[in-house]
């Protein structure tokens, strides 16, 4: 790795500690575990271990004690590194011989014999009592009590 690149490397990792005010110098061993998982997405495992480096770099050269080495730090970057191989150890969607020219396709089983299912042309009607017109009388009372509410 180039001094440059160690050095943008550098200036990336302080510009992400004060957009979320952290201190770059020194920096907790939480802060870096914290920019290895920012970093996953963006980069692949040796990018975020080369970025990690040159944050090393920057303590040893500013006489601070790396934090890289942190139990922390080391098993959040065997985590990204377990994720980053069981990606590449996808499953393939499709086998290697089905694109190949003499490739034939699987003769096709008889159809199994289904029993039609006979559902009723209408559904049987159900009859409604007609309900009766209510009033009230003009004494307030309703005419019967089948016709009374039940509130």
């Amino acid at each position: 790795m180039t001094r440059r690149i160690g050095d943008r490397m550098w200036t990336e990792f302080v510009a992400w500690c004060r957009a979320r005010g952290l201190q770059p110098l020194p920096a907790h061993p939480w802060t870096l575990a914290a920019y290895a998982r920012w970093c996953e997405p963006r980069h692949r495992y040796p990018g975020i271990v080369k970025r990690l480096r040159a944050i090393a770099r920057a303590h040893v050269l500013h006489s601070r004690s790396p934090s890289d080495r942190d139990p922390t730090v080391t098993r959040t970057l065997r985590r990204i590194e377990a994720r980053a191989r069981a990606k590449n150890q996808g499953a393939a969607l499709f086998r290697a011989d089905d694109f190949t020219k003499d490739h034939t396709p699987p003769a096709k089983t008889p159809p199994i014999a289904k029993t039609r299912r006979v559902l009723r042309s209408a559904p049987p009607l159900v009859r409604r009592r007609p309900v009766p017109i209510t009033r009230r009388s003009p004494g307030g009372s309703w005419r019967s009590s089948r016709d009374r509410p039940d509130w």
